[in-house]
């Protein structure tokens, strides 16, 4: 095989062929800037107000921020510390409050129930008096007048027993005489044992005027009877005198019950 004709190049074709060198740097180089001392001084005064505002409106910004935690840190504390204080306060209040009510509606249901127990057992009394003197009538008509006076001495233990085991009775004696006086607003004033002086001056100080009422103690009255005096006159409701108006309705001589 022969060998092909190798091209032929012109002068100026071979001018457009020729390599690309990179021209050097050196003459690209700017100056990027001025060094601060090189600066405008209306520029670095610019700089430093532009700086001072920055730090106030930053030291500004923290006061306000530290100012609004602070308030809520102290109002978080300040409510927990005042409830606290508040739940022990009125934790004591309330303590007090309900003993002293607790004490009072105590006292006053300890009064009425020992009033109705009173008036109960007086009820009980005089029911076994009416059925005593029934009996005794029968008892005088069958097995004649000692068997009466035996039965008139236990009646007396009886009466004895039920005074002493339920000295509330004096309760509901004072109150028959206090609706029999004649005159309601009169000064009354009661002489009583003086056992039954406290329980009587309690009972009385519920009433609607307690200060119409002198209370005196005297050794001489048997316990559960008492002498009523007013400007009127007296009432003798001692135990003896009513003992004596059950003996005689039994036709009975006069004795202490």
């Amino acid at each position: 095989m022969s060998d092909k004709p190798r091209p032929v190049i012109d002068l100026a074709t071979r001018a457009r062929w020729q390599r690309w060198e990179m021209e050097s740097l050196d003459a690209l180089k700017q100056p990027i800037g001025r060094r601060a001392s090189d600066r405008d001084p209306r520029q670095q005064a610019e700089l430093q107000r532009r700086r001072t505002q920055a730090l106030a409106e930053a030291r500004a910004e923290g006061l306000a921020q530290g100012r609004a935690e602070g308030f809520e840190q102290g109002r978080r504390e300040g409510y927990a510390l005042g409830l606290e204080q508040g739940l022990a306060e009125g934790h004591a209040q309330g303590l007090e409050r309900g003993l002293a009510e607790g004490h009072a509606q105590g006292r006053a249901q300890g009064l009425e129930e020992g009033a109705a127990l009173a008036r109960e057992q007086a009820a009980r009394l005089d029911g076994l008096a009416g059925a005593c003197a029934g009996a005794l009538w029968h008892i005088e008509q069958e097995v004649g007048q000692s068997v009466i006076q035996l039965a008139v001495r236990i009646a007396e233990q009886v009466l004895r027993t039920h005074i002493r085991d339920y000295p509330n009775h004096i309760l509901d004696l004072v109150r028959e005489v206090m609706q029999a006086r004649p005159e309601q607003s009169a000064t009354l004033r009661l002489r009583l044992h003086p056992d039954d002086l406290e329980l009587v001056h309690a009972f009385l100080q519920q009433t609607p005027d307690p200060a119409r009422y002198r209370l005196s103690a005297d050794e001489s009255i048997t316990r559960g009877g008492c002498v009523a005096e007013t400007a009127l006159g007296s009432v003798d409701a001692t135990l003896e005198t009513r003992w004596q108006r059950i003996i005689a309705a039994l036709g009975q001589p006069d004795g202490p019950p």
